[in-house]
């Protein structure tokens, strides 16, 4: 004969079992790890795009690229034809100086050289910070991936 009481405290016990599964499977469902991977394979995308842009951009205007606090090819050649003149043969180095500083604002040829590296060097800091945006978001959405594959770990070995 069967305890009445032990069958129902069974059947609670499933009933218990089985509410707490539906909620696991409603959580798993609800973590959407599918359109987290496709966020993370469109960034990872767009950042290889944005490295390939970069890249054709550096090699579209080498000669107006510069190092850091220094002129670029273009700049360097006009000022070292401009230093080489025959006028300039006759001045001191400090008077050949103050005449390439004033040739930077009066040459039509150098100012306008001068702008075009600003210009570059504006756009390619456009397109580095851009490919740092992008790796910041691609680091935070493995972050997300990491925390929610933790997530899903605990949810699936637990047995309550």
């Amino acid at each position: 004969m069967t305890n009445p009481n032990l069958a129902e405290q069974v059947k609670a016990k499933l009933a218990l079992e089985e509410e707490s599964r539906n909620a696991k499977i409603q959580a798993l469902k609800s973590l959407d790890t599918k359109a987290l991977i496709d966020q993370i394979i469109k960034t990872e995308k767009d950042l290889d795009a944005a490295l390939r842009d970069e890249l054709t951009f550096k090699d579209l205007n080498a000669g107006l690229l510069s190092s850091a606090g220094s002129d670029c090819a273009k700049v360097k050649h006009i000022l070292a034809e401009l230093h080489n003149s025959p006028r300039e043969s006759k001045m001191t180095a400090n008077d050949v100086a103050a005449f390439l500083t004033l040739q930077r604002t009066q040459n039509k040829e150098l100012s306008e050289a001068i702008e075009a590296q600003r210009s570059t060097a504006f756009q390619l800091g456009n397109l580095q910070l851009n490919i740092e945006s992008l790796r910041r978001r691609l680091d935070g959405l493995h972050g997300v991936l990491y925390l929610r594959t933790a997530q899903v770990k605990f949810l699936t070995e637990t047995n309550n």
